[in-house]
């Protein structure tokens, strides 16, 4: 096989899907000249609420604890016993420093060297962006061994011609001796998911795992070790690969965990054969004493229980120890079991010791930590025993000492008598999170010292098991213990609180520990060092840097942007405005950058936005202004976001931008609306009335909102039904950036009004009212709005049109509706029903079992182009849709309208049947008939349509990310062309000339050029 680039192959796809899906050609009405003097201008349509009168709205210690000194790389804890410096045992992290930088493994930015040998400056010297999910690195003669699991290409079999989606693991050789220009110089892929790593020696074991859930895996899970050389960095490459599958026939395992000496390797993981069969895992033993890297396949031995951790593992002056439990997590009954094995060679494990802990009740398994001669155990429910084991005679291992405590531990830290413990305890008011001190002299009577509680009431830390000693980090030289964490503190009953993130400091001594304070981390801390006298905090977002003379209240220094969280952006000038918002603190952020360089980490400046949001929404949701809607005019930009703690209320704040560098809070107010009128489309429409406009438009400094009273009740039948509902405009005059002003128009009643559009300073939206004789039929109204003097808007009189508004042109004054007539047919089962009409309800006569025949009620559509006077409406043109396919989303252009259309069922009555997914393009307002066409996508289903800007249509696909156009300029040759691929999933777009500036979330800002 081979490897094709993403870019290439996803413009190799989408053309070839292009070619083959070809056009449906166009259709054109036959009105092209002046209207007769008896065109219809009465228009009643088919009621798209149904037949109910009542219908609603539309809807320093880099590496291994204990470590204090910053390196190349950290010692595995308790692994290399063997002491040969030629065969050290090195561990990968997220983070390396060296001679004054800092190598940071971000997940949303990739890989950034930053300078940090001057105290209190951090300046980005390079960056490295990559396709997969950051996993570890190594740094080791200015190379830097990224490794990275979930990374997507495009395979080409050159037999079959076809390409095929792959997922799978890489590891990218990068020369860092130049941060400025980071060179590529040597990629691995691996077969399915990173579990772990290490390098012994000149090489680098990686361990991964196919679970044949991930695309083009194998198809039963399998574990695959690879070695590869990386003494010389010329000479990187591959030595050897070793494969062999697991035991689970049902693909219940997940990832393995690994333990290793100087001459062999541990991998394990559960395994689970379902039904009544316990959880269990096979110990495969792998050779790698050669210095070279080649591997040989060792014997396996079996745990009596499961393996979930590395520290159930453990090679100890020759002897093998295991500490597991047999059983799945939700059947605790069995006993945990000290298994010891005599090890005479990597082919050779006889068994050599056996016992059970003696429980004081059922409990699982928790974590597990060996030392020296001793091992500790800790089994949890709702209380939290500490075990010590005494491994001396490894022939008979020995349970002798026992400790209840509340919560459970996840990781230990031996330190001779003493041993420190990092764990949850949700019971505890003080906190979730805690860190403990035991003595341990006496393994008869274990004792637990202090212990320390903090992270609020719900709490996490960034790692698994098995990495999680990275980050838990003692400093012995300063007595002190930095843990990163990330937690929800509950304000009052209600479940109220916000987010938190940050670095526990805690003192330490032989007898003592003493809560210090937390530094707090924009983003999920995950690591924490000390360097120059200043505490390190980094997270996958932000390095920030501490003064820490007062440990008890750390004072930030400096912070460095890693990534860039940006959920939406708008243009103003020679400006963007970008919301930034973080999950884990819940702190809201604007950021201010220039319109030359909008994806740019570093802004010219940024607000914080916590200020502006009420107490009891903080304390409550965090903060609802992280998804707020935003807008731009001049030298402001406005703010709107919904109140949590009062759903009748909407907040507003207009940003000053006149000092980019410095924005500020112009004003700030309370609306007395509903937030439901900042999104529409949470509530949806009710019927079938196709979706057009927003909920918010923007004229200058006007923004106008369409409000509406959507309640519901039940029928006499128990059927909930929409009420009826009260539309109204809520317009906002922004003119005056200090002193907004707020007006309230009502809308003309009807059973349903859709969503807002824009044509200059006149607001249109149109609503429909059922005909009192026949509600299951409906007149439709043309609703314009002149809102150029914001204070007093005018209601113009309502047009009736034959369906609801798609698009308006004013100087042609010309509409394009969409009309609806309900038809009922009986129909053999619900696949007739749906593959006769896109929108329908099926009705069966048998409501027990619901097959067989019953009612089909189908909706059909008919486009129509009406011109629109004063007072009337006269049609000019129509053309029926077809009746198979849905319309979910329309887009409107310059004098083209977007409809992204689909079919749920065919017939198979062809045999090459088209994509179910397309877009139909409909023109007409400018020249006076209607001209349809269409686009087959074959590939849709993967992505959705973003935005319409005057004849093209943005869309966006998920598999891979990316940015494609469909050019509807001229309709007889429909394009459809990926422009580029993006580091992730769109959530929204904005335009800036041919520039289309893509809000990825955690992954920032990109632009992507539209142009040819």
């Amino acid at each position: 096989m081979t490897f094709l680039s993403r870019t290439y192959a996803g413009w190799l796809v989408l053309v070839a899907a292009a070619a083959s899906a070809g056009l449906a050609g166009c259709s054109k009405g036959g009105a092209t000249g002046p209207l007769p003097e008896d065109a219809p201008t009465d228009f009643i349509s088919g009621n798209p609420s149904g037949s109910n009168d009542s219908a609603g709205e539309d809807g320093g210690s880099v590496g291994s604890a204990g470590s204090t000194g910053s390196g190349e790389g950290s010692g595995a804890p308790d692994e290399g016993a063997d002491d040969d410096p030629e065969r050290a045992i090195t561990e990968a992290d997220i983070i390396q420093v060296k001679d004054g930088t800092l190598y940071a493994l971000s997940q949303y930015a990739g890989l950034s060297v930053i300078d940090i040998s001057q105290r209190d400056r951090l300046s980005l010297i390079g960056r490295y962006r990559a396709s997969g999910m950051p996993f570890e690195m190594y740094l080791r003669d200015d190379i830097v061994y990224a490794m990275f699991s979930s990374w997507t290409q495009y395979l080409y079999d050159a037999d079959t011609g076809e390409y095929t989606y792959e997922e799978s693991s890489r590891i990218e050789a990068l020369d860092v001796s130049d941060p400025s220009n980071i060179r590529l110089i040597g990629s691995f892929d691996l077969p399915g998911t990173l579990s772990d790593s290490r390098i012994v020696g000149d090489v680098l074991y990686a361990v991964t795992f196919e679970n044949n859930y991930c695309w083009g895996c194998g198809s039963s899970p399998n574990t695959t070790v690879t070695s590869l050389a990386v003494g010389d960095p010329a000479e990187i490459s591959v030595v050897d690969k070793l494969s062999y599958k697991d035991d689970d026939p049902y693909g219940y395992g997940w990832r393995r965990s690994v333990t290793v000496t100087q001459d062999r390797m541990y991998v394990a993981g559960i395994e689970w054969n379902g039904g009544d069969d316990e959880g269990h895992s096979t110990i495969q033993v792998i050779d790698i004493s050669d210095p070279g890297g080649d591997l040989v396949e060792g014997t396996s031995v079996e745990a009596v229980g499961q393996i979930q951790s590395r520290w159930q593992m453990d090679e100890h002056e020759g002897v093998l120890r295991v500490v597991s439990q047999p059983g799945t997590w939700w059947n605790n009954a069995a006993l945990p079991g000290v298994q010891t094995f005599t090890v005479a060679s990597s082919q050779e494990l006889t068994p050599l010791g056996y016992t059970e802990l003696t429980l004081p009740r059922p409990e699982s398994l928790r974590s597990v930590r060996f030392d020296g001669d001793r091992a500790y155990a800790i089994t949890a429910e709702q209380t939290d025993p500490l075990f010590t084991i005494d491994l001396s005679d490894p022939a008979h291992p020995a349970q002798l000492g026992e400790l209840e405590m509340p919560g459970w531990v996840y990781h230990m830290e031996p330190r001779g008598n003493r041993l420190l413990a990092l764990g949850f305890d949700n019971a505890s008011a003080e906190g979730s999170l805690h860190v403990s001190l035991f003595d341990v002299s006496d393994l008869t009577t274990p004792t637990m010292l202090e212990r320390i509680h903090f992270g609020g009431s719900w709490g996490n830390f960034a790692e698994d098991q098995d990495r999680i000693h990275k980050a838990f980090t003692l400093l012995d030289d300063l007595g002190t213990i930095l843990v990163p964490y990330s937690g929800f503190e509950v304000n009052d009953d209600k479940g109220c609180g916000s987010y938190q993130s940050g670095i526990q400091l805690i003192d330490f001594t032989t007898n003592t520990l003493t809560k210090r304070g937390s530094a707090p981390a924009r983003g999920q801390a995950r690591r924490a060092f000390v360097h120059d006298e200043r505490l390190f905090a980094v997270s996958d977002q932000e390095v920030g840097t501490f003064n820490i003379d007062d440990r008890s209240a750390p004072v930030e220094v400096t912070d460095l942007s890693l990534a860039t969280i940006v959920s939406n952006a708008v243009t103003t000038g020679d400006l963007v405005v970008r919301m930034s918002a973080d999950w884990w603190t819940s702190g809201p952020q604007l950021e201010v950058v220039s319109a030359a360089d909008p994806a740019r980490t570093e802004p010219l400046g940024k607000l914080d936005l916590e200020a502006l949001t009420s107490a009891s929404d903080v304390e409550c949701y965090g903060s609802g202004i992280a998804d707020a809607r935003l807008f731009a005019h001049g030298q402001y930009a406005y703010l709107l976001w919904p109140s949590y703690a009062d759903w009748t209320k909407t907040h507003l704040a207009v940003i000053d931008l006149r000092d980019p560098e410095s924005p500020r809070i112009a004003s700030q107010r309370e609306l007395p609306f509903s937030s439901r009128a900042l999104y529409w489309y949470w509530y949806g429409y009710y019927g079938t009335a196709i979706p057009t406009g927003d909920s918010v438009v923007q004229a200058g400094s006007t923004l106008v909102l369409r409000d509406a009273d959507d309640e519901y009740y039940y029928d006499d039948d128990g059927a909930q039904v929409p009420a009826p509902a009260k539309a109204r405009l809520e317009v906002l005059d922004l003119s005056d950036p200090s002193n907004p002003a707020h007006r309230s128009v009502a809308l003309p009643s009807g059973a349903g009004h859709t969503g807002l559009q824009i044509d200059g300073t006149t607001v249109l939206t149109s609503h429909w009212v059922p005909l009192p004789e026949d509600p299951s039929r409906a007149r439709f109204y043309l609703d314009r709005i002149d809102v150029s003097d914001p204070s007093s808007p005018v209601v113009r009189t309502p047009v009736n049109v034959p369906g609801s508004l798609l698009a308006f042109d004013r100087t042609s004054g010309r509409a394009l509706t969409m009309d609806y007539q309900t038809v009922e047919f009986e129909a053999a089962d619900f696949i007739a029903c749906y593959a006769t009409f896109g929108r329908a309800e099926f009705l069966p006569h048998n409501q027990e079992t619901r097959e067989g025949r019953g009612l089909c009620r189908g909706t059909s559509h008919t486009l129509k182009l009406v011109d629109v006077g004063a007072e009337t409406a006269r049609l000019r043109d129509e053309s029926p849709l077809d009746d198979n396919r849905a319309i979910s989303q329309v887009f409107v252009g310059d004098d083209r309208v977007f409809l992204y259309t689909y079919v749920i069922y065919t017939t198979g009555s062809d045999e090459s049947p088209e994509s179910p997914y397309g877009i139909l393009v409909a023109s007409g307002l400018e020249e006076g008939s209607i001209e349809l066409a269409r686009k087959p996508l074959a590939d849709f289903s993967v992505g959705s349509p973003l935005l319409a800007d005057g004849t093209r249509l943005l869309v966006s696909s998920s598999n891979p990310p990316s940015i494609a156009v469909l050019d509807a300029s001229d309709l007889d040759e429909l394009t459809f062309e990926t422009k580029a691929e993006l580091s992730s999933y769109v959530y929204r777009v904005t335009l800036d000339g041919d520039r289309a500036l893509c809000s990825l979330g955690h992954h920032g800002l990109e632009v992507v050029d539209l142009g040819n």
